[in-house]
């Protein structure tokens, strides 16, 4: 089963040095793929990780385990009372 066409309506032109295209040249050689492809392939994977690190919260051990002991406690008055309030979105 052929993978389905995507329409590419888009470009993104970068500046390079000779030395970069070459190497971003040699590496797509060796993989199989157009020099496109494989910057598009790069680019997605790193954009995929850096969109995960802004979304991800990262705790020391110590901060976990004080995190997850609070989770445990009882909730504060304060917190309490603000989601007894009627919502103001309706």
């Amino acid at each position: 089963m052929a993978a389905a066409t995507v329409e590419k309506d888009c470009r993104m032109d970068i500046r390079l040095t000779q030395s970069q295209r070459k190497n971003y040249e040699k590496a797509a050689e060796l993989r199989g793929q157009t020099l496109s492809q494989w910057t598009t392939m790069h680019l997605d994977e790193c954009a995929r990780r850096d969109i995960d690190e802004a979304h991800t919260i990262r705790l020391s051990d110590e901060a976990f385990e004080r995190f997850s002991a609070l989770l445990d406690e009882p909730m504060p008055e304060a917190a309490r009372e603000l989601l007894a309030r009627e919502s103001i979105w309706g």
